[in-house]
């Protein structure tokens, strides 16, 4: 217990001092996630109380020194996220002598169908105003696109108003990622350190909920009919539906490529076209959702046998 303790205490320290100087600085979405390192030293290391102990005392002094607005931006994508992660990581079932972790895609996909849930929100609260989100989306990129106008006036209306749908679905998409990216790194440096709870926090092969197909086929339909609130609402919503498929179709690849020599620079050159392209994730997602419908096909073809 002392030393659960004292790992949360100074983990939620360092949380809160990395948040202050990130945002009081100004360093950028790519730093925004540092906070998180301690809170998954805590938690993957120690245990989720930890993790969950540290990001309130995070909270408590960030709110203390930058006010409950910082408070509450810190525990929404930080804090509450990490304490989330942390919790299902260590989530562990045993069959005989193996053992069998919670896996890691299944927690992202929660992750994943909350961003959404957050995206429905929002775009429902804006609906009674005139245009709703997809016209308050659009008049706040041609304001912060004003001084290219002259120069870039067609495309700055294109994005305005056909792809100010992406804004909502590609930051989710960033943030379950580098949530990720952090976890997993956090893991590989407490094993180094032999103090690890779980050795391994790569994307495993992990089954998809059916229904999420049925979710993806009525995003797709509002995406095409209804108010540009419905249609933005579907767009938005089957473009963050598809993360849970990346995951899936990443353990496709990491299975499949196991046995290559070059396994570990492809899967590299994977997540490097991902991060810095975007558009191969959505061939990445692709193959996860065609894995999906392949094995509910199998299923139901030995059923019928």
């Amino acid at each position: 217990m002392h030393k659960e303790m004292k790992t949360a205490l100074l983990a939620g320290l360092l949380s809160s001092a990395l948040f202050v100087i990130v945002f009081g600085i100004g360093l950028g979405f790519l730093f925004m996630f540092l906070p998180t390192l301690p809170l998954f030293y805590a938690g993957l290391g120690v245990n989720a109380r930890a993790a969950r102990d540290a990001s309130l005392l995070a909270a408590l002094v960030i709110g203390l020194l930058s006010g409950p607005s910082a408070l509450v931006v810190y525990l929404l994508f930080l804090g509450f996220p990490a304490m989330f992660i942390c919790q299902r990581a260590m989530l562990v079932r045993f069959e005989g002598l193996d053992k069998h972790w919670y896996p890691v895609g299944a927690i992202m996909t929660s992750l994943a169908l909350w961003g959404t849930g957050l995206v429905a929100l929002i775009t429902v609260f804006y609906w009674g105003q005139p245009g709703g989100l997809p016209a308050i989306l659009a008049d706040t990129i041609r304001e912060a696109f004003d001084g290219l106008q002259d120069e870039y006036g067609d495309v700055i209306e294109a994005l305005a108003n056909s792809w100010a749908f992406l804004i909502f679905p590609v930051t989710l998409w960033l943030w379950c990622l580098m949530l990720y990216g952090h976890a997993w790194l956090t893991t590989r440096w407490l094993v180094k350190k032999g103090v690890q709870r779980r050795t391994d926090f790569s994307i495993t092969p992990f089954p998809l909920p059916s229904w999420l197909l049925q979710l993806l086929a009525i995003a797709a339909l509002a995406s095409l009919i209804g108010s540009d609130s419905m249609r933005f609402l579907g767009k938005a919503s089957l473009v963050s539906l598809m993360l849970p498929y990346f995951f899936a179709g990443t353990a496709f690849l990491r299975e499949s490529t196991a046995s290559w020599p070059n396994h570990r620079f492809f899967m590299f050159f994977i997540y490097f076209l991902v991060f810095t392209q975007f558009w191969p994730a959505l061939i990445v997602a692709g193959i996860g959702l065609w894995g999906q419908i392949k094995h509910l096909s199998q299923g139901e073809t030995s059923v019928r046998k």
